[in-house]
């Protein structure tokens, strides 16, 4: 899969809906979205971390501004001033068939779906009735943006999160999505290959906190 910012633009398109945030806008040769928290103003996306990049973060003064690109965490380090912070490496992955995973939630877990925002939101239960896993699927002129796999420490290694993207993509491909992107962390990288899906690039994040 080739890289450019339209495919940033989808990935950033289905986390902005996923959130009920405004939808992401092209500003300097990058991609701009307004998210309006306290902890993030505003994000910052370039598809590499050139003249661009550059010239953006020399304009921001404020914290909580974000940078992103489709670059190593050590690229964007070597390219941005020492009042940046850069963060754990991230990666922009994309599954190119419907996932070989299970459909049935492991012994013990229940499922239900609702909807947030712009995403369906799966949720697993325990024998309880407590939280133990959650998911979303963003689903948007044919992409399934897939966002926030999360499962708590004590439901870990029980195969909660490969039922979890099984059950999203089965969703995706009732709606006939045509491509699947997500960002993964270090150790979610290593899940969503085992589940078929491939690294298309780093995705580095910088953030200035004072």
């Amino acid at each position: 899969m080739q890289l450019d910012l339209s495919l940033l633009e989808r990935w950033l398109m289905g986390w902005s809906l996923a959130r009920g945030l405004p939808l992401p806008r092209p500003h300097g040769g990058g991609l701009v979205v307004e998210v309006g928290w306290p902890e993030q103003v505003r994000r910052h996306v370039f598809a590499d971390a050139g003249a661009a990049l550059q010239a953006c973060a020399a304009q921001i003064q404020a914290p909580f501004i974000f940078l992103k690109a489709a670059v190593a965490p050590a690229q964007l380090r070597q390219a941005l001033p020492s009042s940046w912070q850069v963060q754990e490496p991230r990666y922009l992955m994309y599954c190119p068939v419907a996932m070989t995973a299970p459909h049935v939630p492991p012994p013990g877990y229940t499922a239900h779906v609702t909807v947030e925002h712009g995403a369906s939101v799966l949720h697993l239960l325990d024998a309880t009735g407590q939280p133990a896993a959650t998911g979303r699927v963003v689903l948007h002129r044919g992409t399934a943006v897939f966002d926030r796999i999360e499962t708590l420490e004590s439901h870990r290694r029980k195969g909660l999160a490969t039922y979890l993207m099984g059950a999203l993509d089965a969703l995706a491909e009732q709606a006939g999505v045509s491509e699947r992107l997500l960002v993964a962390t270090e150790a979610g990288c290593a899940l969503y290959q085992r589940l078929g899906w491939r690294v298309v690039t780093p995705y580095a994040t910088a953030v200035r906190l004072a």
